[in-house]
């Protein structure tokens, strides 16, 4: 089964495992090179393009486009608490409140997303989206 998330999680566990017996993950596993971890990112945004994409996943969604967005943007991973908090600072004022329901469900573990409307979130997807897609081009063009 194809899994378009192996590059990012490989990234992410030789980067913030921790070994209770044996190597670490980082000796385990070769690191994942550059352009792979790109396409997965790409990859894992073409997933979400419309309401049926994300319909009952919608925090998830958001926070991973958070996270996602967050690493094409730095090079590094971080939790979706931080991601999310991080992408609030960049989103035009109209998108904030809904990355911050998503922050807020996902802390409170209520995972809420009767709140939102339709198209809000949808412009919201879509505008997390644009700016993955344009940090990606930034880098294969460096």
């Amino acid at each position: 089964m194809l899994d378009v998330d192996l590059a990012i999680l490989l990234t992410k566990v030789r980067k913030h495992s921790m070994a209770l017996v044996g190597p670490s993950a980082a000796e385990l596993f070769d690191s994942v090179p550059a352009s792979d971890l790109q396409r997965a990112m790409s990859d894992t945004c073409k997933q979400w393009n419309r309401d049926a994409d994300w319909e009952g996943d919608e925090i998830t969604v958001l926070l991973a486009l958070a996270r996602i967005w967050f690493t094409a943007s730095t090079g590094k991973i971080v939790s979706k608490d931080l991601a999310a908090s991080w992408a609030m600072e960049r989103l035009p004022e109209a998108h904030r409140h809904v990355m911050n329901h998503a922050l807020h469900s996902y802390l409170r573990g209520t995972g809420d997303a009767s709140v939102f409307v339709s198209a809000e979130l949808a412009e919201t997807i879509h505008f997390c989206k644009q700016e993955i897609t344009l940090e990606l081009k930034k880098r294969v063009e460096t």
